[in-house]
């Protein structure tokens, strides 16, 4: 069956929690979703519309911009309710960044379930196939836990904190409910290390999920559990298996797409959900955060267009087109890689490789002089992470684990028309709520908002 026929039978349902109670007449009819082949497998996991776009939300919701009140006319309910933090910030508008990582979910356990049935007669790899959907559903659910969850709590407790539903059959008649945040994670990083053995070392296209990829994503999982001795470790591997590094000499500032799509610098392939706030003439650089680029910072003219006075528009994504890039890239690893070993005492380690980071981002032989211990090398480090990996949609999850300590804490101010919406550290507004149709559908347990 070919992949456009699986994504229409798939897409003929709207909500992806497919074993509800009630919700008999909208669930996909499974007939029509044929895997009879490895090569069916094969058209299913490439099937890129599906598994490489990713939630938008923590680009709405961080402080990397802000929006004009003029441009709040342009917005959806969702867009609106989610930049300012609303207590109902959906208020039954469709919100794709719950039904597209449960989507992905369902065809990855399509996919896991057809190869427990089928030989490996034709050549393809089967132990490779499955591993692309192990990594494709631990990818789903690292998301969906970034929005639709709370924060992994650095003080443990998290057995005692409402998770995702988590789907490990494509049976759709299973009865829906919410594990634990700790079985949630675990079971992200049981799926992310069994597929760093399945997996070959690289792909392409870069769409294709390989060991570099589920080993930059457990990096990057590690980050979000403080496991920072692991986040380096894994990091570490990653780069060393993938030999490609962008200077940032070689994008063409004056191109409309400065990077190549799919480029050097990109290990893995995913973009965020188009929404309007993403294109709109309105939505700025956070003026703090521009100002803070380094002095001969290739990113700069690279990554903004000037707008006028003080105001610039983020233009140059490292997608290579109009969408925001959401993957894995060098530049995040690397990062990873210096947080990891600042936060586990090899500071000289940290610098070494922030020097080798700046060699390809900062014209010139005047690289920015990383002269700080302690606490104030993790602060320059996870400022420098702000200023690198904007418009991805992580700072939204460093802001959730960052809060967790006092020393980097912080409270974002926003405005409309003269009125101030904050959020303090910690809020249980770092936690958005699941749509209403699905608790109504499911009747699974609302998070406090």
């Amino acid at each position: 069956m070919n992949r456009i026929n699986i994504r229409f039978a798939i897409l003929g349902f709207s909500l992806l929690l497919w074993g509800c109670e009630g919700y008999l007449d909208e669930k996909p009819n499974q007939n029509l979703v044929v895997v009879n082949t490895l090569a069916d497998v094969r058209s299913l996991l490439d099937n890129s519309s599906v598994f490489n776009e990713q939630p938008v939300l923590g680009v709405l919701a961080a402080d990397n911009y802000y929006l004009a009140d003029a441009g709040v006319a342009d917005l959806s309910v969702y867009q609106i309710g989610s930049y300012f933090w609303m207590d109902d910030p959906f208020q039954g508008d469709y919100v794709g960044d719950w039904i597209s990582p449960y989507e992905q979910v369902f065809y990855a356990n399509v996919a896991l379930d057809a190869l427990d049935k089928l030989d490996d007669n034709e050549g393809l790899g089967s132990a490779e196939l499955r591993g692309e959907a192990l990594f494709h559903r631990a990818y789903a659910y690292y998301q969906l836990l970034q929005y639709f969850a709370p924060p992994y709590k650095m003080a443990g407790g998290n057995d005692q904190l409402l998770g995702i539903v988590l789907k490990d059959s494509p049976d759709v008649n299973e009865e829906a409910f919410r594990s634990n945040l700790e079985e949630c994670y675990r079971k992200v990083l049981d799926d992310l290390n069994e597929a760093v053995t399945l997996l070959p070392d690289f792909q392409l296209p870069k769409t294709r999920p390989s060991k570099v990829s589920a080993l930059g994503m457990l990096s990057r999982l590690h980050l979000t559990l403080f496991d920072y001795q692991a986040a380096a470790a894994t990091a570490r591997e990653a780069l060393e298996l993938y030999p490609d590094r962008l200077d940032f000499r070689e994008a063409d500032e004056n191109a409309r797409f400065p990077f190549e799509r799919m480029g050097k610098e990109v290990m893995y392939y995913s973009a965020l959900l188009t929404v309007s706030f993403n294109r709109s003439s309105e939505v700025y650089v956070d003026t703090l955060l521009a100002a803070s680029y380094w002095e001969n910072d290739l990113r700069l003219p690279v990554y903004f267009d000037s707008v006028g006075p003080n105001r610039l528009s983020y233009t140059g994504r490292l997608s290579g087109t109009t969408g925001m890039f959401g993957g894995l890239s060098v530049g995040e690893l690397e990062l990873n890689l210096a947080e990891g070993l600042a936060r586990t005492g090899d500071e000289a380690g940290a610098k070494a490789v922030l020097e080798e980071f700046f060699s390809r981002r900062i014209a010139g032989d005047e690289i920015p002089a990383v002269d700080f211990e302690g606490k104030e090398l993790i602060q320059f480090i996870l400022d420098e992470r702000r200023r690198e990996l904007i418009g991805r949609g992580l700072r939204w999850t460093d802001l959730r684990r960052i809060n967790q300590e006092a020393d980097y804490e912080i409270t974002l101010e926003k405005s409309l028309n003269g009125e101030s919406y904050v959020l303090e550290p910690n809020s249980v507004r770092y936690t958005y709520p699941i749509p209403d149709d699905e608790i109504v559908l499911s009747g699974i347990r609302q998070n406090e908002r």
